[in-house]
């Protein structure tokens, strides 16, 4: 990619150009008035200096005091001046929206306009006079050029463009999910080839903008607060309209049109689909992750149902409901697990495995994703963003486990028969549950609201890297942050190499299919017209409709578009994140906290024995505060996970980037 340098000089701000024009009005002003009352300037300036030697004012001789007031032209120039300011900034705030096109000529239009109405509206005084002439003169000489004018209204327009782009950037950016490692990146770049200078902070849920003007040594600060959400579809499109920025294909007026069609749009799934979709994941994400049963899948199907309806329904509709959502679906779904696993099947078992429905219901609400975005932050240096989210997911590990704590426990007080097993008896054989891999990449495709057209990478990718972490963790058994590491190696080095290719084979299939394949078909679907044609009888009727679809051919052929190149590469941020989700829910993650939660929930409905519980089918003997202290195992076991997916991820983006990126950010995680 082409290197685009530091700016020698940035855009100067708006109070610098305003600053400008109003100089240029002070020193019209000033001439003319040293050319008409010269005496009266030496008495000013001889004031100035004696004000400034003198602290204070002696008395006048006189017993009359005469008003200081200005005369009549220099009151008539400083109205001029601010009324001219007003209509500038008036202007150029107008000129500003992203819809306007060719500043310069409307600018010099609407002054014109101004100007006639002026001299419309004007009264008239009858026969000038000599000393009116004299006055016209003066004026003219005062008022700034209207080129000057112009120029400057342009510049502030286009600083102001600019500046609402990057404004609705960096909140597409922050409310579709993008790298948050990366974002002061992007902003940075995108500022270097607007020529503003800009620096940025950001804050999880905030990102602070400080425009500079070194003219004047100003600043103006602007705070974007979004909530994070994440949207693989527009992700996307907001990726395509960054890079054509950053490459110099479409101005900021285009850019901002486009930006604020892609947030208008509605979800491209609604959250009724979305809903069974939740379901699905349920029973997909239960056999390869957690030995769930061909028979504990319709169970699971329900309780991720009963997730889907807390999370897209009920939530959005009450802010108190949304403080407590966590705790509130574990507490219902652990209840109903534990519920339905206590079922017996009249042969000495259970009819549903307990462990297998607990962790599948709520593996879509982990805070994988959030705990790796916290250490990718960390990693990078982002010292008070990473620090803030990864308290925020420790907290949030923790609510989870004291939700499963609250739900087991009351339903072991109803049920003194409860079962108490954290494993499956009977779980799907080896190679027959890894089908359940993609599909479970489809059901986050599909809540995700990804394109369809990006659905086989995903789903490549997550199975790919399902592959690796799992053989790794066979091979090296014991460790989670090995597994962790080689399979996020594997998702990363996939989905940059699709980044850094897939661009260049999309472009290089177009023009194949553009300029040899079509020609071809289309020559073939004449000639197989023609030889049609020549077995019909000829008829009047037939010989018009030969000649309206001959001329209809032309025409679709001369008015046949070639379809847009992509530019830069592609976007491995939204490849990879179906296939992270995929890692994240391994059991480990969950089962601390489901263990805790089941000793716990025990010990309140007095079905302990010694205090004794089970962990990694170890027994061990403990006491209140190491059955405390369990729960702390289930952010351990959660950063461990995510520490394992970042290393990965940054050793494949050296593999793939050994160089970095020059032009543009890095968009991957």
């Amino acid at each position: 990619e082409e290197y685009r340098p530091r700016p020698q000089e940035y855009h100067g701000g708006i109070l610098s150009s305003l600053l400008k024009l109003y100089n240029q009005q002070q020193q019209h002003s000033s001439n003319g008035r040293s050319s008409s009352r010269q005496p009266h300037h030496r008495r000013a300036f001889s004031g100035d200096l004696s004000g400034a030697t003198t602290p204070t004012q002696s008395p006048p001789d006189s017993g009359t005091v005469t008003p200081n007031g200005s005369n009549w032209f220099s009151r008539k120039s400083k109205n001029h001046s601010s009324s001219s300011l007003a209509k500038l900034i008036g202007s150029s705030a107008s000129l500003s929206s992203p819809a306007v096109s060719g500043l310069g000529e409307q600018v010099a239009e609407r002054l014109r306009e101004q100007r006639e109405q002026e001299k419309a509206n004007r009264p008239g005084i009858g026969k000038r006079s000599r000393s009116s002439d004299v006055i016209a003169a003066i004026n003219r000489l005062s008022r700034p050029k209207l080129e000057d004018e112009i120029r400057i209204t342009v510049h502030i327009a286009e600083y102001l463009a600019r500046q609402k782009y990057l404004l609705k950037l960096c909140r597409a950016l922050m409310e579709y999910g993008a790298p948050t490692h990366r974002l002061e990146e992007y902003m940075n770049m995108s500022a270097r080839v607007l020529e503003i200078q800009a620096q940025f902070l950001y804050i999880p849920g905030s990102m602070i903008m400080s425009f500079d003007d070194p003219s004047t040594h100003t600043t103006e600060v602007k705070l974007v607060r979004v909530t994070q959400g994440l949207d693989l579809g527009k992700l996307r499109d907001v990726h395509e309209v960054y890079k054509e920025v950053v490459h110099d294909r479409i101005g900021v007026e285009e850019a901002t049109a486009r930006l604020k069609e892609v947030m208008g749009k509605p979800p491209k799934h609604s959250r009724w689909l979305r809903i069974p979709v939740y379901g699905l994941a349920a029973a997909c994400v239960g056999p390869f992750a957690f030995g769930a049963r061909l028979i504990d899948l319709p169970i699971a199907f329900l309780l991720g149902c009963i997730l889907g309806v807390l999370q897209l329904v009920v939530s959005p509709k009450s802010d108190l409901y949304a403080n407590v959502f966590e705790i509130a679906a574990t507490v219902i779904t652990s209840f109903l697990a534990r519920a339905f696993g206590s079922i017996p099947n009249g042969h000495g078992g259970r009819l549903f495995c307990f462990s297998a429905l607990a962790q599948s219901s709520i593996a879509l609400i982990l805070p994988g994703y959030i705990v790796l975005c916290a250490s990718l932050e960390l990693q990078s240096r982002a010292i008070v963003a990473g620090s803030i989210r990864m308290v925020y997911a420790i907290i949030y590990s923790l609510f989870l486990g004291f939700g499963i704590t609250i739900g087991t426990a009351i339903y072991g007080i109803m049920d003194h028969n409860a079962t108490s097993a954290t494993t499956c008896d009977g779980a799907i054989a080896e190679p027959y549950f890894f089908p359940f891999v993609p599909a479970f990449a489809f059901t986050l495709i599909v809540i995700n609201q990804a394109k369809w057209k990006q659905a086989p990478v995903m789903i490549v990718i997550a199975f790919a890297g399902y592959l690796v972490s799992y053989y790794s963790a066979k091979r090296f058994a014991g460790n989670t942050q090995v597994s962790s590491t080689l399979g996020a190696l594997m998702i990363g080095v996939l989905a940059n190499l699709y980044s850094r290719i897939g661009g260049r084979a999309e472009n290089w299939l177009l023009d194949l299919w553009e300029d040899r394949l079509r020609p071809r078909w289309k020559q073939f679907k004449r000639r197989v017209l023609h030889i049609r044609n020549r077995h019909k009888k000829a008829t009047p009727k037939s010989l018009e409709e030969g000649s309206s679809h001959a001329s209809s051919d032309g025409e679709a052929a001369s008015l046949f578009v070639r379809q847009t190149r992509r530019v830069g590469y592609g976007l491995a941020a939204a490849a990879m994140l179906p296939a992270i989700f995929v890692q994240v829910p391994s059991g480990l993650a969950v089962s601390g906290s489901l263990v805790s939660g089941l000793a716990s929930a025990n010990q309140i409905a007095g079905n302990a024995t010694n205090g004794t519980t089970v962990v990694n089918s170890t027994t061990l003997g403990l006491d209140t505060s190491g059955l405390n202290s369990i729960a702390f195992n289930v952010s351990y076991s959660v950063i461990q996970v995510a520490i394992g997916i970042t290393v990965g991820l940054f050793l494949s983006a050296i593999v793939v980037y050994p160089f970095g990126k020059k032009r543009s950010g890095l968009f991957s995680f």
